[in-house]
């Protein structure tokens, strides 16, 4: 829901106002930016949708010119000039493909190193699936962990991580691109800190995935300060990005990668580069590259995660593997069919306040204080792959703070409530008998539940899971809170092979492409099948800086 106001005075646009909206912070403020600023400019609402957002910003565009019609206002638009279709030709040390953080992370490096740089994004906006992500990644070795930890930071190091990521992943991990990751994070953290003016602090969340106190997040815990200060120093150091721009086929010179070629709104842009850096995402939004496996799983990256590369670099014969590898989360509510938004940070404060899931027959089903994993197949097991958290309006107020900071609106949320648990997503209040009816659980069985739980809080003992005693809170009050949990998932956890000596991408007889290397989501192997947290911004940063260190080097 989006709800704004134009101003009109003499027949001419003064300003559109964004009143309130429920989108993704990080992608409506880009596109609407950029949307007002061509309004204003053509004084007129028949301008161009925002690639990338194409649905919000014609809705957009839609509805202001009812309104405008409605009330009987006309426009004095100035003089459309039709722009020509023409040809560019550019050219750069190292063009970078790909405007997520990995791809603004190795195009930041390369022209640290002194290269002229391009970035070209395919969508109107910078982001890519990073966007929709928390900026929680670990500062394993970095100077910046230090400062935030103190002598804490001493107990890390990259082997401890690379153990950590290899047990939650069950040893599915490339043990030398998880290396690489972990023995680069820290200079890697420590470069685009300086560059960007990042100042990372220690994460909300310390999840008991890894084993010691290392995950670090900017002050917003939004992904977006990331992609706005980091694009915003690269652009006044002298980078070029190229927004809206599409890569559709590669130049070459007898067989070896020497550029690409683009389309822009008005322009066929040819790309001619000493050498080449691939970052530009997963497949997750593309269902027919999808495997059996994750199509009963919400999905809740960016619709324009389609895998282009797939197409455009058919060519080059690259390695690809484990395309079946997703990083399926356990906390989501399905916000549309088949479409979730993420209540991580929530979630986990839920339980660490003593909020226990429960599944339809009103039964607990996991140790809530386990690691995500653990839960998530919990929840994967139910016949419906649904549970349900349940909490006190104490812990329920802690709940509403973060997903209020992390993507939802109180509106959005009220709007849940209102619905009355007739559909997804669940969320109702009442008295523990009503929140169970409306949820479609067990009321007696839930409630035979609860007071079992609450015994064992009391006793601050588990028998049943075995839940840690400092997380065994009983639930306090007559006031219930219910909210659906479903897996989901925005990432693909397989891709495209990469060198773990410098992210040189291999072909299919797994020699390295001249000129040519990955980074971020494209490439996958680094975490295996199964990620922990923080650990996809730890590679998208880690990765970024190799590969732009790599490609700066080429001559």
């Amino acid at each position: 829901m989006i709800t704004f106001e134009v101003d009109v005075a003499d027949n001419q646009i003064d300003d559109v106002k964004v009143i309130k909206h429920s989108e993704t912070p990080g992608i409506f403020n880009q596109a609407f930016d950029k949307l007002k600023a061509n309004i204003l400019k053509q004084q007129s609402f028949a301008v161009d949708t925002i690639s990338g957002a194409t649905v919000m910003t014609k809705a957009i565009l839609d509805s202001a010119q009812a309104a405008v019609a409605t009330d009987g206002i006309q426009i004095t638009t100035k003089p459309q000039v039709k722009i020509p279709h023409e040809t560019i030709d550019l050219t750069a040390d190292v063009a970078v493909i790909g405007g997520g953080e990995a791809g603004l992370v190795a195009a930041c490096r390369a022209l640290s190193l002194g290269k002229k740089v391009i970035l070209v994004e395919k969508n109107g906006y910078l982001g890519g699936a990073t966007i929709l992500n928390g900026s929680n990644v670990t500062g394993t070795g970095s100077k910046v962990s230090q400062r935030i930890f103190g002598a804490k930071a001493k107990q890390d190091s990259p082997q401890r991580l690379f153990d950590d990521v290899s047990r939650e992943c069950a040893h599915t991990n490339y043990p030398e691109l998880t290396h690489l990751m972990t023995d680069n994070i820290g200079r890697a953290i420590d470069f685009i800190s300086q560059f960007a003016n990042l100042n990372y602090q220690a994460a909300q969340t310390q999840t008991p995935e890894h084993s010691v106190e290392r995950q670090i997040e900017l002050p917003s815990a939004s992904s977006y300060e990331l992609i706005k200060k980091v694009a915003k120093a690269f652009a006044a150091k002298g980078g070029q990005i190229l927004l809206d721009t599409r890569v559709e086929n590669l130049l070459k010179d007898k067989g070896q990668l020497t550029g690409f070629v683009a389309e822009g709104q008005h322009a066929t842009i040819n790309v001619k580069a000493t050498s080449v850096v691939l970052a530009s995402g997963g497949y997750g939004a593309n269902t027919a590259m999808r495997s059996s496996k994750s199509k009963q799983i919400d999905y809740y990256g960016p619709m324009t995660s389609t895998g282009d590369a797939y197409q455009f670099m058919k060519s080059m014969d690259l390695k690809a593997h484990d395309l079946d590898w997703y990083k399926v989360y356990p906390h989501g509510l399905e916000v549309e069919p088949g479409i979730a938004k993420l209540t991580t940070y929530a979630s986990k404060k839920a339980t660490d306040m003593g909020a226990i899931y429960v599944n339809k027959n009103g039964k607990r089903i996991v140790n809530e204080s386990d690691v995500y994993v653990t839960f998530r197949d919990a929840i994967l097991k139910q016949p419906d792959q649904i549970a349900f958290l349940v909490m006190d309006a104490r812990t329920w107020r802690e709940f509403y703070n973060l997903l209020i900071l992390h993507d939802f609106t109180a509106e959005e949320i009220q709007g849940y409530f209102n619905n009355n648990g007739a559909k997804s997503p669940i969320l109702v209040k009442g008295t523990l008998e009503k929140a169970a009816e409306l949820a479609g659980i067990d009321a007696d069985m839930l409630a035979s539940t609860v007071k079992k739980y609450d015994g064992y809080a009391q006793a601050k003992q588990d028998p049943e899971f075995d839940r840690d005693a400092q997380y065994l809170h009983g639930l306090d009050g007559d006031t219930y809170y219910i909210i659906e949990q479903r897996a989901r998932f925005a990432t693909t956890l397989g891709g495209y092979m990469a060198q773990a000596t410098d992210m040189a991408l291999e072909d299919s007889h797994e020699r390295p492409v001249a000129h040519l290397y990955g980074a971020g989501e494209v490439v996958g192997g680094a975490n295996g099948h199964d990620s922990m947290p923080s650990m996809m911004n730890t590679w998208g940063i880690a990765s970024g800086y190799v590969a732009g260190s790599s490609a700066s080097q080429v001559k």
